[in-house]
């Protein structure tokens, strides 16, 4: 072995805790980038080969009932390689023991060789030949203990029909099941089935028609041209206008969980890499100053600049190498982990997940050159000097000079004045230890946020804006009379309607679809909210649109939208925007439901009421809803509310986890690598005051004191870079299916910066030991 190999070797187990700590943060940079980009492609990748595999659909539209025969014509559109008509309808299943609503949607059971194929899980198909055969949803025969065999109650169409598991099945269709009006999956009372189209024809009197047709486009079609050529074809049949797979439910979420995991790889990774380049710089600089005259006699000896600079980045490398091979086992670990959870998540039946090659080598890379800038720096001014300088040992620091002068102006205790001189006369690594501990806080303050986000989220949700108990929808429009049914219900204390119309809102070149929602001018329980969270009176004339849908749509007060409504008369009006509402859930417009009935054509209707409940009689009202034959579905608030939580609660506390983790391993390496340098240059001064009668605990308190000035100094810096990455985050997460609100409140501060304190203070516990161990005579005979 070499001599300096054999050397380098030798200071690495010198350095070993040092070294470990360096280690341990550039394998959190590694495994961040492997676990975030591995868990990235593998979503990436298993939804496109999911698609692929069973044939997931371009577009989609409904209709009210369309002749089978308009399928020809549909499919004779240019650019449409396959057309499937379906059936596809609510209804309400009856399942023993559960009192609260629940909801499925029957879906017509894919043709041979047709779209949205089914991934059977147990069992087999619907048989043609029999009406009361289904194939059910895992996640909700999960849910309900269903499986082959098992009966399943419905209500189709105001009518009960006993049906039999056939079999338990996935669809790239509903990836991520959401019931109808739903913020989170809940697969207790929302799921799929898939009946033939003959059961379906008769339960709906659908004979020879269709409510749904799903279209496969050939590569680089234009899927607008698409759309409104089959938007033409429909009208006339009640079509609510096609959407594209972007703007499919299950696709449009999973696609936002993968642009949050895009962002992730962007953020975090740099940070961890960026303090791991400082570290090195501080262990390196320090141990090349110690070792000058080896360096000199290494000159001496006929050793090429060059030479010895190969040897320190070796050493550099040997425990980046370390970092690397750790961060790789992590980030494998972690990404698959993350993977699977992702699968489970969103109903996928298998997971392609592998070793990219190419992000192992970009992160080993990354990290090798971020060790090495660290360590030239260091290298650069002690490898010019002449050997007989270097042999020489340094001169000692004149702390009379530049800013370790200044401890000298201020009355102070001795021990005190050696803390400020040490820390003022080198500011340079002062700063990045003090910036390296901010970076650990600011990682705690960028991820701890989000809990006081989401409280505020719900709060202003549903508590400010939609205050009602149940939200119930009719299965179709009904006259205002419908309004005295629902007020006499069992367990109605109040009643509200609203109208809710497909529309279509166009301003200058960008566009959008929602639903419209019409409210009473008073409305009390289903409010809209102005910015400054107070309600907003609804209008005579116009729209309020929400700050989601102004920012898409570019609009201000006093603009005019263009409005298309989507079914009736299909009217296509100018309204003007009246005001702008804060709105964090999908895209938002209200105007005044009598306002709306006569901007769409269609008069005074209602599509259901919003309502306070008894809570001594909800099971009562339940029940009647059910027994009501107009009933479409209902939203339930506090079943939504706990589902939303349990869901967030589940995915944020693991996220949160990971960070407090990796951000713990930043603050233990920075503590420790500062407080170490420290010892190692003032061992003679502290063995000196040993001498001199001060106690361990004084001698310890010069060390100690100076660590506690860089972890203070860390925090308020950590607060306010934590605060920027937070923003960013909240931009990068935003989407036209939720907003995210920015909501930073002190106990994130505080609960980032103990912490990092608590990492610290392991940090100095362990810095404790080896001062209480220190050897005084052997310190006292060294040259410095």
């Amino acid at each position: 072995m070499p001599p300096l190999r054999r050397k380098a070797l030798r200071d690495l187990r010198r350095l070993w805790g040092q070294a470990l700590a360096i280690a341990l943060v550039l394998a959190a940079g590694v495994a961040t980038l492997i676990l975030g980009d591995g868990a990235h492609r593998a979503l990436s990748d298993t939804r496109d080969r999911y698609y692929a595999d069973y044939r997931f659909a371009d577009l989609s539209s409904d209709v009210v009932r369309a002749p089978l025969a308009l399928v020809d014509d549909i499919r004779a559109i240019e650019g449409v390689v396959q057309a499937e008509p379906r059936i596809v309808k609510l209804a309400r299943p009856e399942i023993e023991g559960m009192t609260e609503p629940a909801s499925v949607l029957l879906v017509t059971v894919p043709q041979a060789g047709g779209l949205n194929r089914l991934h059977l899980r147990e069992g087999r198909l619907a048989q043609s030949g029999t009406a009361d055969e289904a194939v059910v949803s895992q996640d909700f025969a999960t849910a309900h203990g269903f499986h082959q065999g098992s009966r399943l109650g419905v209500v189709m169409n105001g009518k009960r029909r006993d049906l039999t598991v056939t079999g338990i099945a996935l669809s790239p269709e509903f990836i991520y099941a959401l019931g109808p009006g739903e913020m989170m999956p809940d697969p207790r009372r929302f799921g799929v089935v898939w009946m033939t189209r003959p059961a379906l024809e008769r339960a709906f009197d659908l004979e020879g028609a269709f409510s749904n047709v799903v279209l496969r486009l050939a590569p680089g079609v234009p899927e607008s041209r698409v759309i409104a050529a089959l938007d033409r074809l429909t009208a006339r049949y009640g079509g609510g206008g096609a959407t594209g797979r972007s703007m499919q439910t299950s696709h449009a979420f999973l696609d936002a969980e993968l642009r949050q995991l895009g962002a992730m790889v962007k953020v975090l990774p740099p940070i961890f890499l960026l303090v791991a380049a400082m570290l090195v710089h501080m262990t390196l600089s320090r141990l090349i100053t110690l070792e000058r005259e080896q360096i000199g006699l290494l000159k001496a000896l006929g050793y090429r600049p060059v030479q010895i600079a190969q040897h320190y980045l070796e050493f550099v490398l040997m425990i980046a190498l370390g970092g690397i091979l750790a961060g790789f086992v992590a980030g494998a670990w972690l990404g698959a982990g993350l993977a699977q959870l992702y699968a489970r998540f969103f109903s996928f039946p298998f997971l392609v997940f592998g070793a990219d090659v190419r992000v192992y080598g970009l992160a080993a890379l990354v990290t090798a050159v971020a060790a090495m800038a660290g360590a030239l720096q260091s290298l650069r001014a002690v490898l010019s000097l002449p050997p007989a300088l270097a042999m020489a040992p340094p001169a000692p620091a004149d702390f009379r000079r530049g800013a370790g002068g200044m401890a000298g102006i201020f009355p102070m205790r001795q021990t005190r004045r050696m803390v400020l001189r040490h820390l003022l006369h080198w500011p340079f690594r002062t700063a990045s230890s003090v910036f390296g501990m901010a970076m650990a806080v600011a990682i705690l303050v960028a991820s701890l946020w989000s809990f006081g986000s989401i409280d505020h989220m719900i709060r202003v949700t549903f508590r400010l804006a939609e205050r009602q108990d149940v939200k119930m929808v009719f299965a179709a429009p009904e006259p205002l009379r419908a309004l005295d049914n629902v007020r006499h219900m069992p367990g109605v204390m109040a009643a509200e309607p609203f109208r809710a119309i497909p529309a279509k809102l166009t301003h200058a070149t960008r566009s959008k679809r929602l639903a419209i929602e019409g409210r009473p001018a008073d409305a009390r329980l289903s409010r809209s909210l102005s910015p400054d969270l107070r309600p907003m009176p609804m209008p005579g004339a116009g729209l309020v649109a929400s700050e989601a849908l102004a920012e898409a749509l570019a609009l201000r007060p006093g603009d005019l939208v263009q409005v298309e409504f989507l079914e009736g008369r299909r009217r296509v009006v100018d309204l003007p925007i009246s005001g702008i509402s804060l709105g964090y859930v999908g895209l938002g417009a209200a105007m005044e439901i009598g306002a709306l009935g006569t901007a769409s054509g269609e008069g005074p209707a209602i599509s259901g009421a919003n309502l306070l409940l008894d809570a001594a009689q909800e099971r009562e009202f339940f029940a009647a809803a059910a027994a009501a034959p107009g009933t479409g579905f209902l939203n339930v608030t506090a079943l939504t509310v706990s589902r939303f939580r349990a869901t967030l609660a589940e995915n944020i506390t693991l996220m949160v986890s990971v960070y407090v983790t990796l951000a713990a391993i930043i603050a233990f390496g920075v503590v420790y690598n500062f407080s170490r340098i420290a010892l190692s240059e003032q061992g003679r001064e502290l063995a000196s005051l040993r001498v001199l009668g001060f106690t361990r605990a004084e001698v310890s308190g010069v060390i100690l004191l100076e660590l506690a000035v860089v972890v203070l100094l860390a925090q308020p810096l950590g607060w306010l870079i934590g605060h920027g990455i937070g923003r960013a985050m909240v931009a990068a997460f935003s989407s036209d299916l939720y907003r995210v609100p920015f909501i930073m409140g002190r106990e994130v501060y505080a609960t980032a910066s103990l912490i990092v304190i608590a990492a610290a203070i392991l940090s100095a516990i362990a810095i404790r030991g080896r001062i209480d161990r220190l050897d005084l005579i052997a310190v006292l005979k060294t040259r410095e």
